[in-house]
Parts: structure tokens; C-alpha cells; sequence
């Protein structure tokens, strides 16, 4: 009886497991459809949400984590954009991360990205007197380019900000903000992030 038992529950084990290896398939080939690019051997978990897709180029084993948000915004009001999202091969971005693109966000292969990590290359206007009078939802997007180099490990709740180049080997810090560029090799942490360590 227990042979028996075990049968069934194999054979339907084995059915389940095929059906949910082709709807996985079946997925993956509807989401590169709509992409500019997605290489080979990429994960997506069922809850990621993604804008602008035709400006998002994907390299291979990408792993993308629970909530995952990546937005190329193309127009906002009466502002056109150009976006342009490019991310590695073997790219790893976990659980609840946000990623903002209107102009130039670069991922470079290898660098791994904690969860809660914002990433944006753009604001609600420029810091001045005369954004001031305009609410923050009207004021224009301002947007300067977001590089991130290879091999990159960004912790967790980190925020990378507009016009921030990352070298290679970058080590950030949990919770850290970084509002300017750090060259290679260096861990940085803090708000602002600074260089803690050369390595």
C-alpha cells in the first residue's frame, strides 16, 4: 500500500513540477517580448513590476527579487524623456528594490543589490529658490546619468542618487545615501556616504 502511495504522489509530483517548468517558460518568453533585450538563464519572481520595457536592455542570469520595480519613463506631464536602463550579466537585485530611470541608469556585470535599494537618476527639480514656489509634484524632472560599475555590492536600504558613478569592487554600506561618485575599489557607508575603506 505504502509503494502504492508513494507512486501517486511521485506521478503527480512529477506533473505538478511540469506544469509549473512550462508556465515558468511560457513567462519568460512573454516578458522578453517586450524588453529590448533579455539574455538567457534570468529569473523574475511573479510580483515584479516593470515601465518602459522597450528601453530596458537585460544580460544573462539576471535575478530579480520580490516587489522588483524598474521604471523607464518615456513622458511625465509635458516632458518627453530618452530613458535607457542597461544592466550586466549575473546581476543580482533583491526583494523590494526600486529602480527610476528617465535619462541613463548603467548596471554593470556581477554587482549584487540588497533589498530596499533606490535607485534614480532623476529628482522633482533642482535645489533652488525658485523650485521652492512649485509644489514637488509639478516641478520638472531633473535627471543626471547613474553609472554602477562591475562587481558592485550595494547594501541593503541604500539610496544611489542622480549623477552618481560607482567604480569597480564598490562595497556600499547598508542604509547608506550616496549623492556623488566614488572610484574603485573602496567601501564607502553614511549619510552622505563617504570612503570608510580602500581596498
Amino acid at each position: 500500500m505504502k509503494r502504492f502511495l508513494f507512486k501517486i504522489i511521485y506521478f503527480f509530483g512529477d506533473k505538478l513540477n511540469e506544469c509549473f517548468s512550462f508556465d515558468s517558460i511560457r513567462r519568460m518568453e512573454t516578458i522578453k517580448k517586450k524588453f529590448k533585450r533579455i539574455g538567457e538563464n534570468c529569473t523574475f519572481k511573479k510580483d515584479c513590476f516593470f515601465l518602459g520595457e522597450n528601453f530596458i536592455s537585460i544580460g544573462n542570469s539576471f535575478h530579480a527579487g520580490n516587489l522588483l520595480r524598474i521604471e523607464a519613463v518615456e513622458k511625465r506631464g509635458n516632458q518627453t524623456f530618452s530613458p535607457s536602463i542597461e544592466i550586466g550579466d549575473s546581476v543580482s537585485i533583491e526583494d523590494f528594490c526600486h529602480i527610476g530611470c528617465i535619462e541613463k541608469i548603467n548596471i554593470g556585470s556581477g554587482t549584487m543589490i540588497a533589498s530596499r535599494v533606490y535607485i534614480s537618476d532623476h529628482s522633482h527639480g533642482n535645489i533652488s529658490s525658485e523650485d521652492l514656489k512649485i509644489p514637488p509634484a509639478q516641478r520638472p524632472l531633473f535627471s543626471k546619468p547613474v553609472y554602477i560599475g562591475k562587481n558592485v555590492w550595494i547594501g541593503e536600504g541604500s539610496c544611489i542618487l542622480p549623477g552618481v558613478t560607482l567604480g569597480d569592487n564598490v562595497i556600499v554600506g547598508a542604509n547608506a545615501v550616496v549623492t556623488h561618485s566614488f572610484p574603485n575599489n573602496c567601501v564607502i557607508a553614511g549619510v552622505p556616504a563617504q570612503i570608510i575603506k580602500k581596498l
